[in-house]
């Protein structure tokens, strides 16, 4: 067994035991607060819950690991901020009982605040080895997934995050079966404009990137739920550009357009876009079906 944890663990005790040379003494000095530990308590108990909460979204794939990163960066911030709003001067009334309750907590605090915010594999005796493989730990949350449907088929979320993980892979049939699946258990995900757009997008590179029939069909059902949703604008441009409807093309990416920074890459590249897209409505006739798509 590696020796590594051990030394990480008799480090941590040893910073703990500095700290309380620093803080016993003063604290004996001082009036217990039970008021400012209720609501240290209080706090602990909010911050974790709301850890859990984005840990349990970003494990069924409603959060990004951009924003996943954010949010957590977003509690530690409001945590310091907290504990530096208690540190305010107390009459110097000796305690022994509040000392006692410090010598205790203070390392179990110490403890379960690295287990919250820090990242306890990382002394484990395979990480430190390297052995950690993130292809690995995919196929594992995959086979968890798999296993947590089959008692839960009507888990919409569950479905959603299975169909991503297919995405990811390019497993394309498989992930618009998936997000079939997750819209048929849920009435609220089936309104979801951007799990219809990921439906869309999984139907689209299953049939060779075209989004012509059922692709299209499903970024109208989005754009009817949400006019100004980006991605549902993006993805009708495109699928009106495919069958020819240029003026539709434009109109969509024009609405889009608005929405972007005008200095960003993004904007530069759909300004392009519409303005290619304009040029061929205008030296182009409109596709058959055009009058009835409201082109």
């Amino acid at each position: 067994m590696s020796t590594a944890p051990l030394v990480f663990w008799l480090a941590v005790a040893a910073m703990v035991g500095v700290a309380l040379a620093f803080v016993l003494p003063r604290l004996l000095g001082r009036e217990p607060r039970s008021r400012g530990a209720s609501r240290a308590a209080l706090n602990a108990r909010l911050y974790r819950a709301e850890l859990d909460e984005i840990a349990r979204e970003r494990a069924c794939g409603a959060l990004s690991g951009a924003d996943y990163a954010s949010a957590r960066a977003e509690l530690e911030r409001r945590l310091l901020d907290d504990v530096a709003a208690d540190e305010r001067p107390a009459p110097a009334v000796r305690t022994r009982g509040a000392a006692a309750v410090v010598a205790i907590a203070l390392p179990a605090l110490a403890v379960g605040l690295y287990l919250l915010f820090g990242t306890p594999a990382a002394v484990r005796p395979a990480a430190l080895a390297g052995d950690a493989a993130p292809a690995a730990q995919g196929a594992d949350f995959r086979a968890q997934l798999v296993a947590h449907l089959a008692s839960a088929p009507r888990d919409a979320r569950a479905w959603v995050a299975l169909a991503r993980l297919d995405m990811g892979d390019d497993r394309f049939d498989d992930a618009a079966a998936h997000f079939a699946k997750a819209i048929a258990a849920s009435d609220k995900v089936a309104r979801d404009p951007g799990v219809l757009c990921e439906y869309a997008d999984a139907l689209g590179m299953a049939q060779g990137g075209r989004l012509g029939g059922r692709p299209a069909e499903l970024v109208e059902r989005a754009l009817a739920l949400d006019p100004s949703h980006p991605v549902a604008l993006e993805m009708a441009g495109s699928a009106a550009y495919e069958r020819g409807d240029f003026r539709a093309a434009a109109r969509h990416w024009r609405t889009l357009l608005a929405r972007l920074d005008g200095d960003s890459p993004a904007h530069v590249e759909l300004a392009a876009a519409v303005e290619r897209a304009e040029r061929l409505a205008a030296t182009s006739l409109p596709p058959p079906d055009a009058s009835a798509r409201g082109g």
